[in-house]
């Protein structure tokens, strides 16, 4: 909640309290004035409307002393509890991130090792840290959300479960790292080099993994929901299982990875090199592999149900029980390709030798096609 909403919040709630306030009184003041008015069929003499004022005013006076004296236990109550409260942790953990900070750069400045500091759970969130060597340091659990990590050299540096929100990460070494089960939602790792990295479990929704070097990474399970993977180097990454839909892989290379059961939905994966991948069971509906390179590919079982296959080229790819209903195979090259048990309906855009190869592989599956 924004400062001027509380504020509008804090005003409405107050205005209430005060409504309420006066609603209560006023109602006591009205059925005394109507009884007022029964008692002397309705006309009081002079000296009763005068003392029945002077009673209502005493009335008010007395309500109002009694609301006053409401508020103040309240807020002296609030006094007690604040001053009773013990911020002396909030302070130390406040000392000590700033003393970790100065600690890394000192021994950074004297280019001591930095592997003695235990940076296990420790809260360098906001740390400015560029270029910092944590090369096989342990940084197990810890918070280093929006810190500044550009260039740092973290190869085989343990992070597993740490918490990396909004953390630049751009051209940083992160060789062999574990970063397994870690959070980088919205991370810049743009032209960083994870290279052998262990990725498994970790959050990497609409993170920057633009030119990222992520070969032999192992991406089993990872969320990169959104992200971005333009020119990303994937060739033989682990994606089992991985969760990319709505990602960008524009020109990627991810010759000969392990995608199968990828989810894939709606991903940009334009130009991409797929060459010998394994997209087996992958999902890939509406996806767009337009001019992308597919070559002995397996898409066995693979659901393309509106996928974008245009001038792509699948020559000696396997499709066998793959989904191309309603599918844009437009120029495609499917030379050698494996087409059996491939389903497709009037909306498949397939040229017609292509379309000649698939009848002739499915003859006896015609009479159950759409």
């Amino acid at each position: 909640m924004t400062l001027i909403n509380r504020k509008k919040f804090s005003m409405y709630r107050e205005a209430k309290t005060r409504v309420v306030s006066l609603v209560k009184p006023m109602a006591w003041v009205g059925s005394g004035f109507t009884v007022m008015l029964l008692l002397t069929k309705g006309k009081p003499p002079g000296f009763v409307v005068g003392l029945y004022l002077c009673l209502c005013t005493l009335f008010f006076a007395w309500g109002e002393q009694q609301r006053v004296e409401k508020e103040s236990e309240k807020i002296f109550t609030i006094s007690q509890a604040l001053n009773n409260t013990d911020f002396s942790n909030v302070e130390k953990e406040l000392d000590c991130q700033s003393d970790l900070v100065e600690q890394i750069i000192n021994l950074k400045s004297h280019n001591q090792d930095i592997n003695s500091l235990n940076l296990i759970l420790a809260n360098l969130s906001n740390a400015q840290l560029a270029g910092v060597d944590f090369n096989c340091v342990y940084l197990n659990g810890s918070n280093l959300s929006s810190a500044n990590l550009s260039g740092a050299s973290i190869s085989n540096g343990n992070l597993s479960g740490t918490r990396l929100v909004d953390t630049n990460l751009s051209n940083a070494n992160l060789k062999n790292a574990n970063l397994s089960s870690a959070d980088l939602i919205n991370a810049n790792l743009s032209n960083a080099d994870l290279k052998d990295a262990n990725l498994s479990n970790a959050n990497l929704s609409n993170a920057d993994l633009k030119d990222a070097n992520l070969s032999n990474a192992n991406l089993s399970n990872a969320d990169l929901r959104s992200a971005n993977l333009s020119s990303a180097n994937l060739s033989s990454a682990y994606l089992w299982r991985g969760n990319l839909s709505n990602a960008t892989l524009l020109g990627a290379n991810l010759s000969s990875a392990y995608m199968n059961s990828t989810k894939l939905r709606n991903a940009n994966l334009s130009s991409a090199n797929l060459k010998e991948t394994n997209l087996s069971d992958a999902k890939l509906k509406e996806a767009n592999l337009s001019g992308s390179n597919l070559c002995r590919a397996n898409l066995c079982g693979a659901n393309l149900k509106n996928a974008n296959l245009s001038d792509a080229n699948l020559e000696n790819a396997n499709l066998e029980g793959a989904n191309l209903e309603g599918a844009d195979l437009s120029r495609a090259n499917l030379n050698g390709a494996n087409l059996s048990s491939v389903k497709i309906n009037q909306a498949t855009q397939l040229e017609k030798k292509w379309l000649v190869v698939w009848e002739t592989l499915n003859q006896p599956k015609l009479g159950t096609s759409s």
